[in-house]
């Protein structure tokens, strides 16, 4: 009997746990199922307006032009006209040395040149005697030619004579004595003419060493003419030599700096390879430029004639409206920027070479872009930028986009939406694609 008392305990114990479980499982069915939570968000659909792609740079003022004075040749300086500040002309002298040995120099060209002009007319006059010399050869030349001449005609007829004497004789009608007679005038003409054409060879001769004498005169004056010439230029040598020793302004512009006083010495120009300390530095102040180093990234879309407003710290006020001048089209390999320059007006002062500024050049328009507020671009763990999209359902996609222009309120999409979407703004917390929310402002 106990043995079935146990059994029956036992198997009263197992129904009442099996109870216990079945209430337990049957409570928990009965509990109610917690509901999806939907995130409330605002959505904001794309814009079509004009962007102007825009380039801010720092702005530096600069001289439009800007000269350094150095000294050309050695001396002391006997005067300084300049000063710092002071506004010169083109031309002005600014200081002026002292070179007395250069003086001197140009005083023994001076004499030199005058030894040698008389040199050139003393050749002149030697020319011009060769050419009466010349000129007295020749008319002896050609009277020998006439005494030639006069004597072959009285030999012609004195042949003449004594041929008819000799026919005379052969006749007997006349005398031995007449034929010895014209037999001798003949052979005297003989004589006489082989004199005269000697007499001419003299004088052709006479001719010719006139002649040389002539040339020889003319090469002579032509030696001294050139010695004359290099006697000049070496006396405008030394005048241009002592013209550099006034220094001069190159252009209209300020005195910014002065490093010489009366007294001082400068050797002049330097060895090659060398640097000479600037004497005086002028600037051209009227007119100005500012220089803007343009990014690697918008160095393509800036031109000549672009748009630009420049504000200068140094200069409150309203900022100034200008244009694009020149632009370098080559970036510089350590910095990789472009230099754009703009050219300023600046005949009241109001600028000064050195003043930062910042320049806003506008460097593309777009009349039709796609503009969202910054806050809808969202970016990835890896910098790729991208949307959070509603479909009909409510639910979100991301969808990625190429984005263009960002003032920091609103962004340009390039590529990625239709302007048809809503996207989703800022919102707080997170939302995943896929995820159904809440549009507060459908």
């Amino acid at each position: 009997m106990r043995r079935y008392k146990g059994g029956v305990r036992a198997l009263l114990t197992l129904g009442t746990g099996w109870l216990f479980v079945g209430c337990s499982e049957t409570a928990r069915m009965a509990e109610p199922l917690p509901l999806e939570t939907i995130i409330r968000v605002e959505v904001v659909r794309p814009q079509q307006k004009e962007i102007r792609h825009t380039v801010t740079q720092p702005a530096t003022v600069h001289s439009y032009h800007q000269a350094d004075i150095v000294a050309k040749v050695a001396g002391y300086f006997e005067t300084v006209f300049v000063d710092i500040g002071d506004e010169v002309k083109e031309g002005q002298p600014l200081a002026k040395l002292s070179i007395p040995e250069m003086d001197k120099q140009r005083d023994q060209a001076v004499a030199r040149q005058q030894r040698l002009a008389a040199e050139l007319e003393r050749a002149m006059a030697a020319a011009e005697v060769a050419s009466a010399q010349k000129v007295a050869s020749e008319a002896e030349v050609e009277e020998a030619i006439s005494d030639v001449e006069q004597v072959v005609a009285r030999l012609i007829a004195e042949k003449a004579d004594l041929d008819r004497v000799q026919g005379l004789v052969q006749k007997q009608a006349a005398t031995l004595s007449m034929l010895d007679s014209a037999q001798s005038a003949h052979d005297v003409s003989v004589a006489t003419q082989v004199a005269a054409e000697a007499a001419v060879r003299s004088a052709e001769a006479r001719l010719q060493i006139a002649i040389a004498e002539q040339r020889a005169a003319e090469a002579e004056i032509a030696t001294a003419r050139a010695r004359l010439d290099e006697g000049g230029k070496e006396v405008e040598e030394i005048d241009t030599m002592l013209n550099y020793a006034t220094l001069r302004a190159p252009f209209d512009g300020v005195i910014t700096s002065r490093q010489v006083d009366p007294g001082d010495f400068v050797s002049g120009s330097p060895a090659s390879g060398e640097s000479q300390r600037p004497l005086f530095h002028v600037d051209q102040q009227h007119r100005l430029r500012v220089r803007v180093a343009i990014p690697e990234r918008d160095a393509v879309d800036v031109n000549q004639g672009d748009p630009v407003v420049i504000d200068f710290a140094g200069k409150p006020g309203k900022p100034i409206e200008a244009i694009v001048a020149r632009v370098a089209r080559r970036l510089d390999p350590s910095t990789r920027t472009m230099v754009a320059e703009i050219d300023l007006e600046n005949h009241e002062r109001l600028l000064l070479p050195g003043m930062f500024g910042k320049a806003t050049i506008t460097a593309r328009v777009q009349p039709d872009a796609l503009v969202l507020p910054a806050s809808a671009v969202r970016m990835t763990s890896d910098g790729e930028p991208h949307v959070l999209v509603l479909d009909a359902d409510r639910r979100i996609s991301r969808v990625e986009v190429t984005i263009g222009a960002d003032d920091g309120r609103e962004i340009e999409i390039v590529s990625g939406l239709t302007g048809e979407e809503q996207v989703v703004d800022a919102v707080v917390g997170s939302v995943e694609p896929g995820q159904r929310v809440d549009v507060i402002n459908p």
